[in-house]
């Protein structure tokens, strides 16, 4: 996250035009969907805790490696790695939160994204603050330092409760990459519910500053407000989801939860681009309104699904894990590629109508996916 503000001098290094440093940035997806087409598989073996080690270790890394590089070729070979580590951590981490789930019998998941959401904005808020005075290196190269060395203490402290690889015997079958590939199966129903949920999170973190700079001519400063206020209402929203949720079910919480959102969503974002025109404040006004309010809506649908996708498959939490977030890295892909096309096409405000149709429609697949998988 703290590389986000310091990428022009990334790509001042690099010395590329825009186009070809958007497609280098781009890589690291490659790298982090080879990860969720085996990593699951390795986590399930090798188990959680040296899965962590290893990723860990290669991210940082390859973190430190990336700011200096000035080569695009290795540039490209680095952050594929980067992306392989990061998604490879993602796994073991996640596979580890539903085991504790599961051993708990309460909903931390969504607590956990709401910290790590808190971590995320902080940490992007304060490598904003101070991008304009301190060098690209003494600024990455001593967070992950000090990142890391934490990482490694939490690992190790942890290590006596970390999910243990299962010990490989004459008798088990010897799970190959080909093994690996062709046992892949999608849960049409957990895979496009995860993705209603979480587009418009995606596309608010891809548009939402654009979108105020382009529509209300708001100052840069200010054109930060709504992505933030949304970011502030989701971690709000994952923190308090267990004392909210009481004994209701999560569908009986989530359904109504998802259509305030959306509806919120749609209803600000087009009453704000009519007023906008008579009164610009009071737009703009209804337009962070319609954000915050969205952000309480969306907060902790996502992380829920990784419970569906694990409850409703026949095979470790890792694995669930990481097929979910193959689909995901996909079918993400194409929509915000469709979400550009219809930016360039009509206008942005049009565009960003999908994704807030799209997560009314999870109070649906939030019901199907609850029930068990068939077959």
């Amino acid at each position: 996250m703290c590389l986000a503000p310091r990428l022009p001098d990334i790509k001042a290094n690099l010395d590329v035009s825009t186009s070809y440093f958007g497609f280098l940035m781009s890589t690291g997806s490659i790298g982090a969907l080879s990860a969720q087409l085996v990593m699951g598989h390795i986590v399930h073996r090798l188990g959680v805790y040296r899965v962590m080690i290893y990723s860990s270790t290669l991210t940082y890394l390859t973190l430190g490696i990336l700011i200096e590089l000035k080569s695009a070729p290795i540039y490209l070979v680095v952050n594929v790695l980067c992306g392989f580590a990061w998604a490879s951590y993602h796994i073991a981490i996640n596979a580890q939160a539903l085991h504790r789930q599961h051993e708990s019998g309460k909903q931390i998941i969504p607590m956990l994204h709401g910290l790590w959401s808190a971590g995320a904005v902080t940490t992007a808020f304060i490598a904003l603050l101070i991008s304009s005075f301190v060098s690209l290196n003494w600024h990455i190269l001593t967070l992950i330092s000090l990142v890391y060395l934490l990482t490694l203490r939490s690992i190790k402290a942890s290590k006596a409760y970390l999910l243990q690889g299962h010990e490989v015997t004459e008798d088990d079958e010897v799970i190959t990459f080909k093994k690996m590939i062709t046992s892949f199966q999608i849960d049409w129903v957990v895979s496009l519910g995860f993705l209603c949920a979480l587009l418009l999170e995606v596309s608010i973190g891809d548009w939402a500053t654009i979108m105020a700079r382009q529509e209300f001519g708001v100052s840069k400063s200010i054109a930060v407000t709504p992505y933030f206020l949304f970011m502030g209402a989701m971690i709000i929203g994952r923190l308090t989801y267990s004392r909210i949720k009481g004994n209701r079910s999560d569908k009986e919480l989530v359904q109504p939860f998802v259509v305030m959102g959306g509806t919120v969503f749609l209803t600000c974002l087009a009453l704000s681009m009519q007023i906008k025109e008579s009164n610009l404040v009071l737009g703009y006004t209804i337009f962070c309104l319609g954000f915050l309010l969205t952000g309480f809506g969306i907060s902790f649908v996502g992380p829920l699904f990784f419970g569906y996708a694990s409850a409703r498959s026949n095979k470790p939490g890792g694995v669930a894990v990481a097929e979910l977030g193959a689909m995901n890295q996909v079918l993400t892909f194409i929509c915000r590629g469709v979400i550009s096309l219809v930016a360039g096409a009509a206008t942005l405000p049009i565009a960003m109508a999908i994704p807030g149709l799209m997560l009314i429609l999870v109070a649906f697949f939030v019901s199907a996916a609850s029930q068990p998988k068939r077959g």
